[in-house]
């Protein structure tokens, strides 16, 4: 029969004292969420473009073509009365703040 520390000596790593390790845990910190310089700013559209806004969908037709993207929940996309497209947070979170620098 081996005798080594799985068969039933007492090793070193069992005898140290301190907690469980059930007990060992990490600590979540608040993540403060800025937006970026570049992401606050509003998205000027040239004339010549025009822009379909339905919810999260936004559809955006040029002399160079179209181009539709579904925006995720996280990010809120609207269209201001100067003509503006804004783009900003809809919610105060990690992911949030992740879409927004994506979009």
């Amino acid at each position: 029969f081996l005798k080594s520390g799985f068969l039933g000596e007492r090793s070193e790593l069992s005898c140290m004292k301190g907690p469980p390790i059930t007990r060992i845990g990490f600590f979540r910190k608040n993540v403060e969420c800025k937006e970026s310089r570049i992401g606050k700013h509003p998205i000027e559209v040239p004339s010549n473009v025009t822009i379909a806004l339905e919810g999260q969908n936004l559809k955006v037709k040029g002399p160079l073509g179209e181009l539709s993207r579904t925006y995720p929940r996280e990010v809120k996309v609207e269209r201001l009365e100067s003509g503006l497209v804004k783009v900003s947070k809809a919610l105060e979170n990690r992911r949030a703040n992740q879409m927004h620098g994506l979009f």
